[in-house]
């Protein structure tokens, strides 16, 4: 059965916790009302020395003030509030003098509210009880109750009533007003949340890298091994040393693979967010693409290579890393969906990087496209374009890519 709105602060736990949150602050409060009071009567006291009395009080405001300002006291503060309050807050409060500005506002929002809170409790339910109690038959109770102690029995519990119902609705008025008050005092502030937003860019941009290279990787050591596999098959009985050849050239592979693998499996096991070096493509660039072209060779595959003796020192490790990738996969593709010829041409122009990978097509259909996509990505972050598209029954990636990038 659902509990009416207008009684929610009589049920609902929430006003039990935000309650004794309130009471934690009218404590401190209070504390530090004594403490007030306490220097009050002594610089009333002609028999002290002022200079004393200064000093102490200057040392005793320094400690009870500090700790507002206190960047520990915060992160107790954002707990506490999340805890008793039910704020959804980040739990690490922002930093910077704004961030402390705002907690020391909130801190004097929970002495106020808490002082509210306390006195209610404090005075509403005794007096209550002492309505009650005094219709019930005491009398120690009727000068505390002035006038109203001529209340008519059926008034008198009426007024109990109220009054005892005062703290309940008051903490939850108090509750709402702090829930809207917490995320701008002890939330980040609109700097933070910028800063929130790029932080957490740059790693889904990071964790995309690696999901990319591991897609590229993986699926080019795959393929290859099949294709080895397949022609190894075809040739066993009749050319023992190709089969050998293939069958190592099917380990080594697949030791790579294995090996990629795990460096992105230890990326992600780190808790850590990945950075992009530790999410780009392992040490390899333009100096291992022979080794890629001797790769699809062991298949079977006809690949022609053209690619000058500089290139690799000619641009930045970043092009050459991602240049790599894009003919890996380019050479991955075309030895799924090819006919087994395959052009790979590097040119160094003057500005620019230039790849264009061919390969006749026997497989009119192609994949997911999500390599596709991660070439076009990888030239595209370093400021560069791609394109890729059947030309008459060949398949071409065209690419540049700046020689240098900052």
């Amino acid at each position: 059965m659902a509990v009416p709105r207008a009684l929610t602060p009589l049920t609902s736990g929430a006003t039990l916790r935000c309650g004794v949150y309130l009471v934690i602050g009218g404590l401190v409060a209070a504390a530090y009302g004594l403490l007030a009071a306490g220097f009050v009567q002594m610089f009333r006291d002609p028999t002290l020395g002022r200079a004393v009395i200064v000093t102490l009080a200057t040392v005793t405001a320094v400690i009870v003030l500090v700790p507002p300002f206190l960047h520990p006291v915060r992160v107790l503060q954002v707990n506490a509030a999340r805890t008793l309050l039910d704020v959804d807050l980040a739990v690490a409060p922002g930093r910077g003098r704004g961030a402390v500005a705002r907690g020391f506002v909130w801190f004097l929002l929970h002495l106020a509210t808490g002082t509210l809170a306390a006195l209610s409790l404090l005075t509403a339910i005794p007096f209550a009880v002492s309505l009650i109690a005094w219709h019930l038959g005491s009398s120690t109770l009727q000068g505390a109750l002035g006038p109203l102690a001529d209340l008519p029995a059926l008034l008198a519990v009426i007024l109990a009533v109220v009054f005892i119902l005062v703290p309940p609705y008051l903490i939850w008025t108090l509750r709402a007003l702090l829930r809207t008050s917490a995320p701008v005092l002890l939330g980040p502030s609109p700097q933070d949340r910028i800063a929130r937003l790029e932080a957490d860019k740059r790693e889904l941009a990071a964790r995309n890298a690696l999901a990319r290279d591991l897609h590229d990787s993986v699926g080019h050591a795959l393929t290859v091994t099949t294709l080895q596999a397949a022609a190894a098959e075809r040739a066993l009985g009749r050319d023992p040393e190709f089969v050998r050849s293939a069958l190592g050239a099917i380990g080594a592979t697949g030791r790579e693979a294995v090996a990629e693998l795990d460096r992105v499996l230890g990326v992600l096991r780190t808790g850590a967010p990945p950075s992009a070096d530790g999410a780009a493509a392992h040490d390899r660039g333009l100096s291992q693409v022979p080794a890629l072209a001797e790769e699809a060779r062991a298949t079977g595959a006809r690949v022609a290579l053209v690619l000058p003796p500089e290139a690799d020192g000619a641009v930045s490790r970043t092009v050459s890393r991602e240049a790599y990738a894009i003919v890996r996969e380019a050479l991955t593709n075309a030895l799924r969906h090819g006919d087994g010829t395959i052009e790979v041409h590097v040119k160094l122009a003057e500005r620019h990087l230039i790849l264009t990978i061919r390969n006749g097509l026997r497989d009119l259909t192609r994949g997911s496209g999500r390599g596709l996509m991660g070439m076009q990505e990888r030239a595209e972050a370093l400021g560069g374009v791609l394109s890729s598209g059947r030309r008459d029954r060949e398949w071409h990636v065209d690419a540049a890519l700046p020689r240098e990038v900052p």
